[in-house]
């Protein structure tokens, strides 16, 4: 089965599959101190369990919302999912945001630590985001970081985003509602839409 959704030299995006190899790799880098600083940091440390009741609905084959892994010279190295924004607006609502209709959204994080800061994040922002505006129409990309991110951000900004919104995210730090920022990159002029 040909699971690449998208890639780039040795950049590799691939749908996350509904295997243990790959709910283990999650969990495992969800629990490192550098993801954990970042994502869900109010959460418990996410078991296996916890990995396939959340996950496996974003590994079937033609859901909009998708889970997929991170590829770097052929290693897995970090996980990403995409979504389709018109289909949160329960939690645009609940904390105040907007994007544009038609917007896709990402959340995106690398897992092997030796691997930050060498540009793959910003490079698979950019592949994922042309990757939605050609195939899936997207009309933008956006996605939400904590304030105080800064790495993330920048790395978001060599993919093409910029800050757009600050707002509090539904997200808890010692059980109190996380300072985001949502950034967003738009569809460039005359990109064509899969046909």
């Amino acid at each position: 089965m040909n699971d690449v959704i998208v890639a780039d030299g040795d950049v590799v995006i691939r749908r996350m599959r509904d295997h243990p190899d790959d709910y283990e790799l999650v969990v495992d880098w969800r629990n490192r101190p550098h993801v954990r600083e970042w994502w869900d940091p109010d959460d418990p440390p996410l078991t296996l369990d916890g990995a396939i009741e959340e996950l496996r609905p974003l590994t079937r084959p033609g859901d909009s919302n998708t889970a997929c892994i991170i590829e770097f010279d052929g290693a897995p190295i970090g996980y990403l999912q995409c979504y389709p924004w018109d289909e949160e607006q329960a939690y645009l609502t609940e904390v105040g945001i907007m994007v544009p209709a038609g917007a896709w959204g990402l959340d995106i994080f690398i897992g092997e630590r030796s691997l930050v800061d060498r540009g793959i994040g910003s490079r698979t922002v950019r592949l994922i985001s042309d990757h939605l505006f050609a195939e899936h129409d997207a009309s933008a990309v956006a996605l939400a970081t904590e304030t105080g991110n800064h790495r993330a951000q920048a790395a978001y900004v060599r993919a093409g985003m910029r800050i757009v919104e600050h707002f509090l995210d539904t997200d808890t730090r010692q059980g109190q509602r996380v300072e985001s920022v949502l950034m967003l990159r738009d569809r460039p002029a005359g990109t064509a839409a899969a046909r």
